[in-house]
């Protein structure tokens, strides 16, 4: 939601060929020298679009385990326009930023057992750049990806055959089913580009449609308002459906919708609407990344990185805004079931805690999916997910389509419950659930 090593040198040339070398001397990461976190690491850019001299960056750490044979996973932040590499630092990264710009380890890595990459896309966003910010919908965002895909495994090759995962969060909701729907589609006639297995979406903005609805029942149980309010907010979203059934994508309906959730932040106010048993600290992005921003705007960072020195990082920035209001306000619901035909794997998972993609959303536009399993996994119950003897939350999965609810996290589970959320991923690129 708006809310708002080796590494290739792509940028000094319009195509996608790089330099590549061995970086070993990122800023402050003594700590790291001979241990299991100290992996081969790439990053880089690929051109994704000449026209406009599109940039798409990445940062990749190897495997942990075994890099030769783990999965590849791709992460995408949302946002839309907030970078991936605040995911890396903040979320589920081989280490955070402390005050004093040192790197401080995280044990709950993703890269444990496959070796993972956060791209920043679309154009614009983080260190990524372009002449201008121009993508302003999925169909844009898919093409530019699927050309990115191709031209990562064309510059490294050795992971092309490995099984590949594409992941994100938020606004990555709308991000990733289009892009492994399109990807499913693009190998169906044509040549194998990747080894695509499935995908996995954290409390992702999929169906606004849904979503929007949910606000207010999420909120009621939560205890977060009284029935007055409750009314007040199911009125304004049946105003709301109205106009989005109607096809008015428009920033009229756009401000209908969205203020269903303002309903809840008036009556709490403070309220960190990405965790709802915490405040937000400072808004609007409620929590703070002052020292992730002045890493990665170190010029000794972006000289290791191979980021050009006049760009200048941002958690969340202006690439976003051209997807406001109609990309925002569609569903992406639909490519879903495009991936399960394909065979795909898809897991959505919700932190608990979460207001503005909130987990009774998630279960509602799920519910909501066509697909020859619908009637089966709608009617299943929830079981217990059980991580190191404890309960870490609820799931059921049915054929290739799974559901988690995670307790104890909000927006960001990889940052609020770090060990079930490294326990959550393992399991879906592993055995299963």
């Amino acid at each position: 939601m708006n809310g708002k090593v080796l590494f290739a040198l792509a940028f000094f040339a319009l195509v996608a060929s790089s330099f590549a070398i061995r970086v070993s001397d990122l800023p402050n990461s003594a700590v790291f020298k001979n241990t299991k976190l100290d992996v081969v690491q790439h990053s880089g850019y690929i051109i994704v679009n000449k026209s406009y001299n599109s940039n798409i960056f990445y940062w990749c750490f190897e495997s942990q385990s075994n890099p030769s044979s783990d999965p590849v996973i791709f992460w995408l932040t949302g946002g839309p326009g907030c970078s991936s590499q605040l995911a890396l630092l903040f979320e589920n990264g081989p280490f955070t930023v402390n005050d004093n710009l040192q790197l401080v380890p995280n044990p709950y890595s993703w890269n444990s057992q496959a070796t993972v990459c956060w791209i920043d896309q679309p154009a614009g966003t983080g260190y990524s750049y372009a002449n201008t910010d121009y993508i302003h919908n999925e169909a844009g965002v898919q093409v530019e990806m699927w050309a990115f895909i191709q031209g990562f495994f064309q510059q490294y090759p050795q992971y092309q055959s490995l099984d590949f995962y594409l992941t994100g969060e938020s606004y990555g909701g709308h991000y990733v089913p289009a892009i492994s729907a399109y990807i499913a589609q693009q190998q169906a006639s044509g040549t194998k580009v990747v080894n695509m297995k499935g995908s996995a979406v954290g409390n992702g903005w999929v169906a606004p449609i849904i979503q929007f609805g949910q606000y207010g029942p999420f909120a009621y149980a939560n205890q977060l308002i009284n029935d007055r309010v409750y009314s007040q907010m199911n009125a304004t979203y049946d105003q709301c459906l109205k106009e989005l059934q109607a096809g008015e994508y428009t920033y009229s309906a756009f401000e209908t919708c969205e203020s269903i959730m303002q309903f809840v932040l008036n009556a709490n106010p403070g309220i960190n609407y990405y965790n709802i048993k915490t405040q937000c600290s400072p808004p609007p992005l409620c929590y703070n990344f002052d020292s992730i921003t002045k890493y990665l705007n170190l010029a000794s960072t972006k000289q290791t990185l191979g980021v050009p020195s006049r760009i200048t990082w941002e958690a969340c920035d202006n690439a976003g805004n051209p997807f406001i209001p109609n990309d925002e306000l569609h569903s992406y619901a639909s490519s879903v079931p495009t991936q399960l035909a394909a065979g795909y794997k898809v897991m959505i998972y919700s932190g608990m805690l979460d207001l503005i993609c909130n987990y009774f959303g998630g279960a509602a536009w799920l519910e909501s999916l066509s697909w020859p399993g619908s009637s089966s996994f709608n009617s299943m119950n929830l079981q217990n997910w059980n991580v190191a003897g404890s309960v870490a939350g609820y799931y059921k999965t049915y054929d290739n389509l799974t559901w988690v609810e995670v307790i104890g996290a909000g927006h960001m589970v990889p940052h609020d419950q770090p060990a079930n959320a490294l326990s959550l991923i393992n399991t879906f690129i592993g055995a299963g659930f």
